[in-house]
Order: C-alpha cells, then sequence, then structure tokens
C-alpha cells in the first residue's frame, strides 16, 4: 500500500519523523525524561488504587470483567462495552477469585442487578476483596501510562521533543487523568485507545501503509469495546484523513479507499474479537448497550447537581463549569495561550485539526445532546487531545524571550505541585477558583467529589479517635463491616450524635444502599441534608464528613 514514490505529508511535521530528535534533547535525556515522568504518573497512581475503598461504579466493573471471562456471556450489564473490565480482571483469574456465574444476573439495565452481582462478589471474597481491586486497578493505571506515552509521541512530532516533555508533564499531573487511572472504570481506558486510534490514523495520513490502517481500525475497535463514546468520534475519521491525505489523483483515491476498508475490516474484527465473536457478525450485546446509551442520554437516569441545584435534565454549561474548576489553573492558562497560538497558525491547519475537533465534538454533545451531568469524567477522552492543544502554548512561551521561558517554568511547577499537593486524593481536586473543598461540594458533586472513595480512611479516623461506633450515611456500595466499622444509619429528623457523612447525601442525593444485609434501601432526595445545617468538626479524605451534634438547632 506504500506508493511508488514520494508524496506531500500534508498531515504533519516537514520531518514526521516519530523518532526525530530535537537540538539540544538528546534520544537519552528524551528516555530519561519519559521514563521519570510516566513512573511518577504510575507511583502516584498506585498510592491511590491501594487505598482507596471501591468507588460506585468500579463495584460491579470488576466483577462484571470476571463473569465475562469465565463465561463469555456479555448479556449481563450490557450498558458499558466489556473491554476496560475484561482487562482489569485478568489478573483475577489467576488469583482463584471466587464469582456466581449463574444466569440470575440476566436483569433488566434498568435495575441493581449488576450491584447485586457486585455485593456477592463482596461476600465471597471478604478475605482479600481490597486485594483484588488493587490487582484489577494496576491494569487501569498501565492503560494511563501508555496515554501518556502516546501524548509524548504525538506532541513531539508536533513541536519537538522539549514541548513532547512539556506536554507529558502537564498529562502526568493532571488530576483529573490520575484520579481515574486508579479506579476499575471504562474512562482512562477509552481515553488512552481513542488518542492511540487517532494517532494512528494521522501516520496513516502521512504515510499510507496498510499496517497503519490496520493498527488505526483495531485501535478505534478496541476503544468501541472499551466505552461506546468512541462511536462519536467515527464521523471525524474520514474527515479527518481526507483532510490528510493529500494525494487524490486515481491512484491516491485508490489507496485512500483500500485503507478505509482495511480500517473498517479491522476495527470490526476488533469489535468481534473482544466479544468472542458472539452473535456474529456483530455483537447483540454491543447494540443493547448502544441502546441503552442512547435511552439514558436522552432522558437522563439520576439528577445532576450543579451550583447548589439538582436537574434530571443538566445543564448545557455543566462541563465547561468542570473544566473550569475541575483541571489546575496553569493548565487552563497554558490551553488558552495554545488556543491563541492556533488561531494565529503557529501550528499548520491540517495538523490543528487532527487536535482541536475530536475534544470540539465531545464537548458540544455531551453540552447540547446528552442529559447526563455526573462529572467531569466523561469528558476524559477530550483531555489528551486538549493537552497537545496546550502543548502549543508551551511551544509559544518557549520561543519567546527569557521572562515568557521563566514564566513557563513556573507555571509547570505550579501544576506539579498542585498534584501533589492533592496526592492520593485527585479524584475530588479542584482547583484555587473553587475556594477550597468544603466550598467546592456546593459547586459540583457525584464523582467529582465523592465516589465513595474515603471509607476506608474512615475507619483510620476513628481508630486515632477512639470512636467505637458511628452514625454513618455512607455513598458507595462496600460494606462497611468490612473494614470493622460499627455503625447505625443516621435518623430522618435531628438528634444529638456523632455522624459520618457523605458530601452527596449531605447535597441531598437520592441514591440507594446496597450493603445492609440483603436488602436495596432507597434513600429519598435530602434525607440527611439536615446535617448540612451543623458544622462539621473533621473532614475524611475529601469527601466525608464528621459531625459531633450535642445541642439540636
Amino acid at each position: 500500500m506504500t506508493p511508488g514514490h514520494q508524496r506531500p505529508r500534508t498531515a504533519g511535521t516537514p520531518d514526521p519523523d516519530p523518532i526525530r530528535n530535537t537540538p539540544g534533547v538528546s534520544v537519552r535525556v528524551q528516555f530519561v525524561g519519559v521514563v521519570l515522568l510516566l513512573l511518577f504518573f504510575a507511583v502516584n497512581a498506585l498510592i491511590a488504587a491501594r487505598t482507596h475503598t471501591p468507588t460506585v461504579d468500579e463495584f460491579m466493573h470488576l466483577p462484571s470483567g470476571l463473569y465475562y471471562l469465565r463465561t463469555g456471556d456479555f448479556a449481563v450489564n450490557p450498558q458499558n462495552p466489556p473491554l476496560v473490565r475484561m482487562l482489569a480482571a485478568l489478573p483475577l483469574v489467576f488469583m482463584d477469585a471466587k464469582l456466581e456465574t449463574g444466569p440470575q444476573w440476566h436483569t433488566d439495565p434498568m435495575s441493581w442487578g449488576p450491584w447485586v452481582l457486585g455485593t456477592r462478589f463482596m461476600r465471597l471474597n471478604a478475605d482479600r476483596y481490597f486485594d483484588l481491586f488493587f490487582a484489577g486497578r494496576v491494569m487501569i493505571v498501565l492503560l494511563g501510562v501508555a496515554g501518556g506515552l502516546l501524548v509524548f509521541l504525538w506532541a513531539r512530532q508536533l513541536y519537538g521533543a522539549t514541548v513532547g516533555l512539556g506536554s507529558l508533564l502537564l498529562y502526568c499531573t493532571m488530576p483529573v487523568i490520575l484520579g481515574h487511572a486508579s479506579v476499575v472504570t471504562p474512562d482512562v481506558g477509552v481515553s488512552s485507545f481513542l488518542i492511540g486510534g487517532f494517532y494512528a490514523l494521522f501516520r496513516l495520513a502521512e504515510r499510507k501503509t496498510w499496517w497503519r490502517a490496520a493498527v488505526a481500525g483495531s485501535l478505534f475497535g478496541l476503544a468501541f469495546c472499551a466505552k461506546s463514546v468512541t462511536l462519536l468520534f467515527l464521523p471525524l475519521v474520514p474527515l479527518l484523513l481526507a483532510l490528510g491525505w493529500g494525494w487524490w489523483d486515481k491512484k491516491g483515491a485508490v489507496r485512500f479507499a483500500l485503507a478505509a476498508g482495511v480500517f473498517t475490516l479491522f476495527a470490526w474484527i476488533a469489535v468481534n474479537g473482544v466479544y468472542f465473536f458472539s452473535h456474529f457478525p456483530f455483537p447483540q450485546a454491543a447494540i443493547d448497550g448502544i441502546r441503552y446509551q442512547a435511552a439514558v442520554g436522552v432522558k437522563g437516569e439520576y439528577p445532576s447537581f450543579l451550583f447548589g441545584a439538582w436537574s434530571l435534565k443538566g445543564w448545557w454549561y455543566y462541563y465547561l463549569v468542570a473544566l473550569l474548576y475541575k483541571v489546575p489553573l496553569p493548565f487552563l492558562l497554558l490551553l488558552v495561550l495554545g488556543i491563541l497560538g492556533i488561531s494565529r497558525s503557529r501550528l499548520p491547519w491540517r495538523n490543528a485539526a487532527w487536535i482541536v475537533l475530536p475534544p470540539l465534538l465531545l464537548l458540544y454533545i455531551l453540552s447540547f445532546h446528552y442529559h447526563i451531568n455526573y462529572g467531569i469524567r466523561y469528558l476524559l477522552p477530550a483531555f489528551p487531545f486538549l493537552i497537545l492543544i496546550a502543548g502549543c502554548g508551551i511551544e509559544t512561551l518557549l520561543q519567546g524571550n527569557r521572562s515568557a521561558r521563566v514564566c513557563l517554568g513556573a507555571l509547570l511547577l505550579w501544576q506539579t505541585i498542585s498534584c501533589v499537593a492533592v496526592s492520593p486524593h485527585h479524584l475530588a481536586y479542584f482547583n484555587e477558583l473553587a475556594g477550597g473543598t468544603d466550598h467546592a461540594r456546593r459547586i459540583l458533586l457525584d464523582s467529582n467529589v465523592d465516589w465513595g472513595q474515603d471509607l476506608g480512611r474512615l475507619k483510620q479516623y476513628m481508630d486515632r479517635q477512639g470512636l467505637p461506633e458511628i452514625r454513618l450515611a455512607y455513598f458507595g456500595h462496600v460494606d462497611p463491616n468490612l473494614y470493622g466499622i460499627r455503625y447505625s444509619f443516621p435518623p430522618a429528623k435531628p438528634e444529638p450524635g456523632l455522624y459520618a457523612i457523605s458530601a452527596n447525601y449531605l447535597g441531598g442525593y437520592p441514591y440507594a444502599i446496597t450493603y445492609w444485609d440483603s436488602q436495596i434501601l432507597p434513600v429519598p432526595p435530602r434525607l440527611w441534608s439536615w446535617l448540612d445545617d451543623y458544622k462539621p468538626v473533621a473532614r475524611v479524605g475529601h469527601s466525608i464528613y464528621i459531625f459531633d451534634i450535642t445541642r439540636i438547632k
């Protein structure tokens, strides 16, 4: 499929070789820099993975992945594609984790069936439950590391090695990426597969070789198998490939059609391979998942929270607000500078289209055509591209005077300090504009702050304070008894006592408790919000508030 003679490489730089060396930055320095930054990322993510309580969604993701590996039955919990769950569950196959694999888990997607499966998995493996989750989380950390490496390679090709290392630093110190790289959910996985797929497509537009088409198609197929949000990006595939092709005589058009065919073939093979070629020629579970996501995207599922208000339909500006508060300010400044640089043609428009259109498309669809506002994690596939845009901001400062370069160093140091200071609580990170975590929970809730990650830290707090028992309203599914926490539920009306309340319940989130015996206990809206009238005496992690109430107001 390689052309017989050279053609303009309109998708890339004048020197598109991905291992080109920038003057002043040797290959050895690049290697050491990449290794150190990715090691920083992995260590931070692993510390969180070791210390976080299994969060609301991963509680059912990990056992579902093990179920798929053992049975090949994808009709159970088909709401999201299975790939990331299966990858996370791979270590559990060799750890002989216990799991019930009967047909009783074929439940309505809108029911609590997947979480009941998770509860049974928790009971059966109570003696090593947290070790199993840590093993699964290690696989997500590896996916996050792969995403960082791809960001470096693409940034280096666009701007040079120095900017590549700066862009990788932004990736490795981005709290939202680190936070979700430490839990078993599909968000980091789909982000890594998507940036890999678009980068392979970018290289295909340059070099026009069949194996690049195969790699790009396979990665897009795997991205879809990680999360169905991948479908939103598919219209960009032919558009960007055509923009970068630059070879439109008869032979070039034939090559383009062949590349498109190879891409499609390998994407199809990848999807069917992940689903073990069930319901050939296309997995029925994948179709069911698409239908489910389309339905909840239109009508919503649970209420969303923003600035103290709840809504079933959400707000078109929700994700803009999340970006404003949930990412470090140095990154926002570099992103704005990068956007200005691209608008002034510091990056050729054919290159800029590859990194600008994907995040714009995702932000548009999430803002105007999707009614689920549960957290910035839904915007996570855009982050590698946003970092590449910020790379243009890094290049702008690098090409400036000495003061500009000092400013760049200060911004990167500020970003790094912000990341280190919040570790290992990256899930609940808010920047300085939020005015601290206590105020931040009045701006955004759900997975932005409280995903049930701090239950283990509550036990440590109780041990330090010598507290034998507490009234607990915990937003999550892990049984507090696994940590040895003695508890009772708080009353619906004010009473004196010692309370531990999750931020989501303080804000009035209507959710359900699944860890109380075998019952599903619904929590009505604002059941425990009366506690928010009192001043907490302590905060555990960033999501559980302690109240010692001696006198009723």
